[in-house]
């Protein structure tokens, strides 16, 4: 960086007493005046006081600010953050998460390589480490694919939220390579109402993400319908409609009868939106069709002629 422009941010720094150990109320109050610069010069500045300041409350207002502008100028200092505060878990640990969660939104791959490291680091808080593998998710990259599958299938990983985060991510990335860990997920948790439910829960959206191997996703959601949670029942409709073929209505229609009244509303939910208000008028012809369905379709057949007045 040029000298005149270092002379000009030390200057900056010294103005809104940032690194001088100020109280983070006066500094953060000085640094609202930023709000009003142009967008440039405003990132400009922030990107150099995160270096610079030490006061935890002040550097998350300014890692906050930074956020809201996703430029990609900030990538490198908000690296620099992540590895920089690693000794102080504690002190920082919510400075780190939003900068994980930051590095995500912006949206570039340089980014990568830091939040594997973040996350495939088990010594690290369990919450940083989700916020890195649900960034890698958004960065929607294939190099993360097999660090996140692996986290998925490690025996030995005792975080389940960071599993969860790890089959979120898999879902948004798409990949194909995600299909067998995540039916296996399915697979080795049948019928297991316990802490693992979400984990199932987040398997089954991933699924429904994705747009391949069609016959096999929908044959192990197939299976999924018979779980025990009524929560992954739920998920396991949903995920069937996004596949938006029309071959799963002989799966879904089944579950109007469902023991469980949220499961069953769900299903007439998919059926409409699979195939419109006919298909529910015809199911309302059949006399054994639970009342809850009964008033469900009757409410959505209501609202529907609601938006059709002029």
């Amino acid at each position: 960086m040029h000298e005149d422009n270092i002379k000009k941010l030390q200057e900056a720094a010294a103005k809104y007493l940032i690194g001088t150990g100020e109280t983070s109320e006066i500094v953060i109050e000085n640094l609202k005046e930023l709000k009003k610069f142009k967008k440039e010069e405003a990132v400009l500045l922030l990107n150099y006081f995160a270096g610079i300041e030490k006061n935890p409350k002040t550097v998350y207002y300014i890692v906050k600010e930074i956020t809201k502008y996703k430029d990609k100028s900030s990538l490198q200092p908000l690296i620099d953050l992540l590895t920089a505060l690693e000794g102080d878990k504690e002190q920082f640990l919510k400075i780190r998460c939003t900068v994980a969660s930051a590095l995500g939104h912006i949206g570039d791959e340089s980014a990568i390589l830091s939040l594997m490291y973040v996350m495939n680091n088990k010594d690290e808080h369990y919450r940083l480490r989700l916020c890195a593998a649900e960034s890698l998710g958004k960065l929607g990259t294939g190099q993360a694919v097999m660090p996140l599958i692996k986290i998925l299938s490690d025996d030995e990983e005792k975080s389940v939220y960071l599993k969860e985060s790890a089959t979120k991510a898999l879902g948004m990335i798409g990949d194909e390579r995600a299909l067998d860990p995540l039916i296996n997920v399915l697979d080795m948790q049948k019928y297991i109402v316990d802490k693992f439910t979400f984990l199932r829960e987040k398997a089954v959206e991933a699924l429904g993400k994705l747009n391949f191997n069609k016959d096999r996703r929908i044959d192990a959601l197939r299976k999924v319908l018979r779980d025990k949670s009524s929560h992954v029942r739920a998920s396991a409709i949903e995920a069937l409609c996004e596949t938006g073929e029309e071959e799963v209505l002989g799966l879904i229609e089944p579950m109007v009868y469902d023991d469980n009244e949220s499961v069953a509303k769900t299903a007439i939910h998919a059926l409409y939106e699979l195939q419109g208000d006919k298909y529910l008028e015809k199911l309302l012809e059949k006399e054994n069709l639970p009342t809850c369905c009964r008033v469900e379709i009757e409410e959505i057949l209501e609202e529907e002629k609601l938006d059709e007045e002029p």
